[in-house]
């Protein structure tokens, strides 16, 4: 796993040590009246800092402390001071005082108007929360100190709040919004020409690329924090093993896209670099773990699961829950490749074990897939719990997004970041643009108007394409009913006329047999043998006539299972599919089967072209008097407040409303589709799509 949760750790011990130093500098230069006070509250602090005394010893020494920075004026050592004290509550596991302190500080430092502790006072609340995964918390208070930081201009202060939302986004896989706050770090970043934090951003980027599938792009964001890890000393900046982390990303990514041999080449790089197990050794563990699954994959056994076993016992040392859940399901994968079925269940077990204890949903869907590979008698319950789950997932992922786009919605960010570029590049972009505007404005205005004119041609073909697909679609309707009608007809004609005199006529032969005339008899039964065999083609033939209609009403649930496992086997996307077994078909009104089916084969087809999804829902379940049919992708989305739809939807509109129905579409792009469909058992119908 890519290392993003050690990103700001470094952060509180950098902390720590710039406002001791600040401290002691600014104490040289106070009044010597206030000198007793502020040993008092150092020899305090002093003693809270002995890592030899007990947590309890060390809160009574920072409660005397806090007591003397009370009577201190609101200055800058007033608030150099609660900031120490704070840092060292929560060192001691005080967390909560931690936080008090933090707001108090809000509190004074506004009414102070000391933007710069206000705006780290909010920056430590932020990652207080973010320590607590409550994200939307975080975020707020971290816009809160970006917003101070972009009225100070501080770029370098706007760029860190930018890389901690980058990074609490992405620990509740907001990837999109992510993205969005490291792109706009590095804005800022490399106007201070800082390389730590421009490693740390483009690593983030990187992450948040691999988790929406764009692997050309994780490369490249990996190779510049790579190339700046290379270059610069960053450990001299607090963090260390950038190259290793570096390397591993790289390997990853590989991993992904299933090039193992360039993956194994990167991670056998990473954990040879010096003093990786010393200085960093859940990093040894994940980077050994991701060695051995390659060599796992490209069949080389010689090193596991010796391997395995080593990086779990690493990771269950540092309490690493996801990377524990990781380990365990590559040791059930080996077991379960190696013929061993009772050690490929047991480690597949304590991972869903582990995984469902820690609440966290994407790990739960990870360990049920292999205990679903390595049980497969338990495969059916396994798959609801699944379905559940990612509808869980899902909907939490659309929940935090939303929560997120509300906050940003908020803030005038876009703005402010506008108006800070314009100021950092106002006369660069002055007189780089003043000898190209004529010649641009023209070139625009020409563009502008050849797409115009593109434009407006394109929708007059649309139209016209719209009017003769609805014309056709309205001609082969008529064909359709006129067809209809005709077998109706001629099998009514075939069963009810022609049949009934025949069989009246057989009748009346077979009463002649009562005569004696043996030739008569002959030739009468040659005739009553021959009018049976009419009868029968008769019958033949009206059944035939009837067939496709009989075979959709009869066997309607087959007929769906085979255009699922027709869809399976035409896309790569996962189909999961859910029809209620208490839906008595034969009560079901037959063209709301007819067009049941059509939506459900149509709204594949529109996945299958458009979406470019990776998970398709099917539900067809029973309310009452209602079915309800669902059908939901994780494709590309798109714009349903458009005024104009495809005909692919209106089809789907028009079907839904000759049975009655409702029909109702929710997407967004990058957000996948959703489609809900209620329609009743038994409908008037007039004109049926067929």
């Amino acid at each position: 796993m890519i290392q993003t949760s050690e990103i700001l750790k470094r952060f509180f011990f950098i902390s720590i040590l710039l406002l001791f130093v600040y401290s002691c500098k600014e104490f040289s230069n106070r009044p010597h009246n206030s000198d007793a006070l502020q040993d008092s509250i150092q020899l305090y602090i002093g003693k809270a800092n002995d890592f030899t005394k007990s947590d309890d010893e060390v809160v009574a020494y920072l409660d005397k402390a806090s007591s003397f920075i009370k009577s201190q004026e609101r200055d800058s050592i007033y608030f150099i001071n609660k900031f120490y004290v704070a840092f060292i509550y929560d060192n001691v596991g005080k967390s909560d005082q931690f936080k008090n302190i933090m707001l108090e500080v809000v509190e004074e430092a506004t009414k102070e108007n000391d933007s710069v502790n206000l705006a780290r006072a909010y920056s430590y609340i932020g990652e207080y929360y973010s320590g607590r995964m409550v994200m939307d918390s975080a975020v707020m208070n971290f816009q809160q100190a970006e917003k101070i930081f972009f009225k100070l201009k501080d770029n370098l202060g706007v760029g860190r709040m930018q890389v901690k939302m980058s990074l609490s986004k992405y620990k509740v896989r907001d990837y999109l919004g992510s993205e969005k706050s490291a792109v706009a770090a590095l804005t800022y970043i490399r106007l201070e020409n800082n390389k730590l934090l421009e490693y740390e951003a483009n690593n983030l980027l990187g992450i948040t690329c691999i988790e929406i599938k764009d692997f050309d792009k994780a490369k490249e964001y990996f190779e510049k924090s790579l190339k700046i890890a290379t270059e610069v000393e960053l450990n001299t900046l607090g963090q260390y093993q950038t190259k290793a982390i570096s390397l591993n990303n790289l390997g990853l990514v590989n991993f992904k896209t299933n090039n193992f041999r360039e993956a194994l080449y990167f991670f056998n790089q990473a954990i040879v670099e010096p003093d990786l197990f010393q200085e960093h050794p859940s990093l040894y563990a994940i980077i050994l773990d991701n060695k051995a699954k390659s060599e796992f994959k490209m069949g080389d056994f010689s090193n596991l699961p010796k391997a395995f076993h080593k990086a779990l016992h690493i990771k269950n040392g540092f309490q690493l829950i996801p990377e524990v859940v990781s380990s365990k399901i590559n040791l059930s994968e080996y077991y379960e490749k190696t013929g061993q079925a009772d050690s490929a269940k047991y480690y597949a077990r304590e991972a869903y074990k582990i995984a469902k204890n820690s609440n966290i949903l994407n790990l739960q869907l990870l360990a049920i897939d292999q205990l679903s590979n390595v049980e497969p008698e338990n495969e059916n319950a396994y798959s609801k719990e699944y379905i559940k789950l990612s509808d869980s997932l899902l909907a939490a992922e659309r929940k935090v997004s939303e929560k997120f786009a509300r906050i940003e919605f908020e803030t005038d960010e876009i703005m402010r970041q506008k108006e800070q570029l314009a100021i950092q590049n106002r006369n660069i972009i002055f007189f780089s643009l003043l000898s190209l505007f004529i010649v641009g404005l023209l070139y625009i205005i020409r563009d502008q108007r050849n797409r115009n004119a593109q434009l407006r041609l394109r929708e007059a073909q649309q139209r016209a394409n719209e009017e003769i697909y609805n014309l056709m679609l309205s001609q082969q309707k008529k064909l359709d009913d006129v067809v209809i009608k005709e077998k109706q007809r001629i099998a009514q004609e075939l069963h009810d006329g022609v049949l009934g005199r025949l069989f009246g006529t057989r009748l009346n032969l077979d009463s002649l047999n009562k005569k004696n005339d043996e030739k008569a008899i002959q030739n009468r039964d040659h005739y009553i043998s021959e009018l049976k065999n009419i009868e029968q083609d008769i019958r033949e033939i009206s059944h035939e006539l009837n067939r496709e209609k009989f075979a959709l009403v009869n066997n309607f649930v087959s007929i769906l299972n085979n255009l699922f496992e027709e869809q399976k086997t035409i896309s790569e996307a996962v189909l999961q599919t859910k029809i209620d077994t208490t839906i008595n078909w034969t009560k079901v009104d037959n063209t709301v089967k007819i067009n049941l089916y059509r939506i459900v084969q149509e709204s594949l087809q529109n996945i299958n072209k458009y979406a470019n999804a990776k998970t398709i829902i099917v539900n067809l379940l029973r309310d009452n008097d209602v079915m309800n049919l669902t059908i939901q992708d994780d494709g590309q989305g798109f714009d349903v407040s458009k005024k104009s739809k495809g005909i692919g939807l209106q089809n789907l509109e028009s079907r839904v409303n000759s049975c009655g129905g409702t029909i109702m579409i929710k997407s967004a792009k990058g957000a996948g589709a959703t489609i809900e469909i209620m329609m009743p058992y038994e409908i008037p119908v007039k004109n049926n799509q067929l």
